[in-house]
Formats: C-alpha cells, structure tokens, sequence
C-alpha cells in the first residue's frame, strides 16, 4: 500500500545504503534510520518502505507517545520472526500477540517488580564474586600480577551464571569450566554467526518465504536442551517435588500460575512501568477463568528469557567496561561511590546499589551511546487515524521510533558523539524529554526484564571497579568498533581488557 495516497511524505532510504548491503550484513538499519531522520527535518512523520513493506516513521515525541502508548491497542504488535516450525520462540512473550500476549503479560509482569527481583540478588552477589575470585587468581598466576581478558566472552560466563541461578535455579559453573555443556547450548542459543545474522535477514525481509522454506532461526539442539532443564524444574516444583526458599524465575512462575504471587516489600512503579499498564482487565463475564500460563507458555518464557536477556545484557555490560577503561576518570569517580556501599564481606546490598547516582548516569550513557536495539517497532493492527496531525495508518503498518537516531540528536544531548555521563545528571534528566531516552522501549510491549537486566549489570560494574582497575591494551581499539546487524548492535570480537587488582 503506498503511503504517498494518504498524503504521507515518503522517504527513499535506500540512497543511504542499498537493499544488498543490509542484507548481507555490510551495514544494519540504523543507516537507514539515520539518514531518514536527517532528511526529515522540522516534519513530524514521513513513510518509507522496506522492501515492500510499508513504514510510518516518527519524530514527534507527543505522537511516539501517542501510538506506543495512549493509542496502543492500534499498535499492540510486533514484527513477526518465527514460523509455526519455531512454536516455543513464537510463544515467547516478546512474539505473543493480541489477547493471548495480553493476557500472559499481565500474568507475568508481577515477577518483575522491585521486591521480587530483591530476591534475586544473592544470585548476583555470589556469582559476581565468584567471577572476580577467577580473574584474582589468574592474575597472582602473572608476572605482572593483571590479567588480559577477552571482554566478551569473559562477561558472558557471567551472564550465563546469574540466568542459571536466577531463572533455572541451578549452578552452570561457566566461571569455573568456560567449555560446560551448559556455556556450549547457551552460546548456540545466542551467538549470531554469519549464517544466522543472514537467516535473520531473510525473515525481515521476505518473512512468507522463511514461513514456506519452514526456516529455522534457533539452534533447534539448544532449545531442546533449556526446554529440557525448565520442563523438569517445573514439573518438580508444580508437584510439590522440590522444596525449600527458592528465589528463581522458575519458582515465580510456578507461583504465578497457582495464583499465589503475591507482593513482596515496596513493588512500587516506576514512570516506565506505569506506561507499561495494560488497560481492559480480564474479560467479563461468568465461568471459569482461563489458565493462560500452560507448561508450553510457562517453557517458552524461560527460553524467551535466556534468549533476549543474555547476549543484550553481555553487550552492555561488555560496553561499560569498555567506556571505563578508556575513560580512566569516569571510572576513578565510580568507584569512589562503589566503595562506600560495599559490604566488609564485599556483597552488595539491593538498596544501596539502587542509590548509586554516579553508576546509573555511567549505565544510561551506554545505553544511549549503544542501544540494544536500533529502532522501536509496532504493526498497526486495524486502521488508525490522529486527528491533531492527519496522521492516517493502514491495518499492516509499522509504525517505528528510530531509536538510535534519537539517542545521537544534538537536540537532547549536548555531546551526542562523546561518552559523557553528565547527559544523565538529576538535572539534565529532568530538563530533557522523557522519550528522548528509550532503551528499553515504551509502552506495554516495553522490555518486561528492564529491572533485572539493569541491576544485574550495576551489580556486576559495582563488583569490579571496586577490585580491579580496568585498562585497554596495545590491542583495544579506540574509538569502540563493532556491527549493527540489522537492529542490534554487537560489539567487535576479540576485544582485549587488562585488569589490575586493587590494594585492599
């Protein structure tokens, strides 16, 4: 459907970058993004179209707020990846649509809130120790008495731990044995080789394709192997099998679906939470109610949650290692504020890392400068019509928020190009648009794991600047180099840290 007929300004991004180069993975989307952005100028909105489908591109803050939240049951779903060949992805949460998604959401949304992720931090405290521990004694081993490490895949034991000890409620024991079966499944769950960054593309791009080819875009033998680890906890702890204080993702499930999850301490909302509230309530009317947290749903949301929470989550932390050892002052003034809330046994309790000023500017500013994802998506569901704008959206639309176009703009921050922390003094935050920061996204479909990914990572930053300086090497690259693919950013392989343990 061409947008030009509703009087929609339209756009040609492919100047920017060609349909061959996204595809094959020589430049991402956020090229595109950028260069519409750019062209758009002082105009609220414009159309563009990706190969054959129809996109509806926002600028105008009020109207991002419209569609992705107060008119969001316009906007309720997203782009579609999986084919029915791939049912566990496709019933992961962030694939659900329309009033099953709904309804699974709203079951699932208590585990998320502060008290329950209260819960969790005795997982981030003993394998945030454990792996400092590692690097300690791989650097008395050293002449120089610091150890040179491989920044990713180092920070992806940790994230691998934490997920199976906060989700399955299990020890991987990553840290200690890097080459366990569990670190093997989880880097095919979610390693994106070459080939999968291109199978991707092809269900972007030509998704009735991919649906006739039966295209697979997850490593079917480590699915089947988390799929295998939850179905068992979970049938040991809906029997009764499994007792004891759990404080894991598979015990909150378990709870929810008995309807015994209740509140926990302060599970007070953020503004980002209340946008995220669904509005319509359960359906009216008598009989019993549903039970939309069936074993297959309660399985794909484990999987969904290893999938989506682990590579994002090593990425940013990867990054603010990274931005520490460039940027030797930003990390000497963190860790003047880290020391004074670390515990004599060097844990770290959940309201004092939650009143750390200076690591929450560190944290957004790499998640502005390096977003998760480039841009913001959601289908129009049935046709939509802005009447203060003559905006007019057909059923079948994307209508998309360029994120990380947002995040570089001049006019919200003053350095867009520069890592510079003061973008998120309590001042600065107050002064700026809301909407102008959304890495996590907006709205109901918003990223349901925001607080456990953000205080998983503070945890593990708080953790090592308080016992290593962290320092690139000859081989750092500076500036930070790395890809888009397609929406989300990786960063380069092979990139070298060197930390030092400090004096206690």
């Amino acid at each position: 459907m061409q947008l030009i007929e509703h009087g929609i300004r339209e756009i040609d991004t492919s100047v920017a970058v060609s349909k061959l180069d996204l595809f094959l993975g020589r430049k991402g989307m956020v090229e595109w993004d950028n260069y519409a952005y750019k062209t758009l100028g002082s105009d609220k909105f414009c159309g563009i179209t990706e190969m054959g489908q129809s996109m509806i591109f926002l600028k105008d803050m009020e109207l991002m707020k419209k569609i992705f939240i107060k008119d969001f049951e316009y906007f309720a779903d997203r782009r579609e990846f999986f084919s029915e060949s791939e049912i566990r992805m496709k019933k992961m949460l962030s694939v659900l649509e329309g009033e099953e998604w709904k309804h699974v959401r709203s079951s699932v949304s208590p585990i998320f809130t502060t008290g329950k992720i209260r819960r969790m931090m005795e997982s981030f405290n003993s394998v945030g120790k454990e792996w400092i521990e590692s690097f300690q004694e791989k650097a008395k081993a050293n002449l120089d008495d610091s150890v040179v490490i491989e920044a990713l895949p180092s920070v992806n034991q940790y994230t691998i731990d934490v997920i199976a000890s906060a989700v399955f409620g299990m020890r991987a024991g990553t840290i200690q044995n890097p080459n366990s079966i569990f670190a093997k499944m989880a880097d095919k769950l979610a390693n994106f080789t070459k080939w999968q960054l291109l199978k991707f593309a092809i269900a972007v791009f030509f998704p009735k394709f991919a649906e006739i080819i039966r295209l697979k875009l997850i490593n079917v033998e480590a699915v089947d192997f988390f799929d295998g680890i939850f179905d068992q906890g979970l049938k040991a702890r809906m029997s009764g099998a499994t007792t004891g204080n759990r404080n894991d993702f598979l015990q909150l499930m378990v709870e929810a679906r008995k309807g015994e999850l209740k509140a926990v301490g302060s599970d007070e909302l953020s503004s980002f939470e209340k946008d995220a509230q669904i509005g319509g309530g359960e359906s009216r009317g008598g009989g019993e109610k549903k039970q939309w947290l069936t074993e297959q749903i309660m399985n794909s949301q484990s999987i969904g949650f290893f999938f989506a929470g682990f590579s994002t989550t090593s990425n940013a932390i990867t990054a603010t290692v990274y931005v520490l050892a460039v940027h030797q002052n930003v990390q000497e003034k963190l860790r003047n504020e880290v020391d004074k809330v670390v515990k004599p046994d060097g844990s770290l309790d959940y309201d004092d890392l939650s009143s750390l000023v200076y690591l929450d500017m560190v944290l957004c500013e790499v998640l502005r400068k390096y977003p998760a994802v480039a841009r913001l998506e959601r289908r129009c569901v049935r046709d939509y019509k802005d009447a203060e704008t003559g905006l007019f959206v057909p059923k079948g639309a994307f209508a998309i928020i360029p994120l990380h176009a947002i995040h570089h703009d001049k006019k919200y921050y003053e350095k867009p190009d520069e890592f510079y922390p003061e973008h998120f003094s309590p001042d600065k935050k107050t002064q700026r648009n809301p909407y102008a920061y959304m890495p996590f996204g907006i709205g109901p479909r918003n990223c349901i794991g925001m607080r456990f990914a953000l205080v998983e990572t503070k945890a593990v930053i708080a953790h090592l600047v308080h016992n290593f300086r962290i320092e690139p090497t000859n081989k750092t690259p500076i500036p930070l180099t790395g890809t888009w693919a397609n929406f989300t950013f990786l960063p380069p392989k092979g990139l070298e840290l060197r930390l030092t343990p400090l004096q206690k």
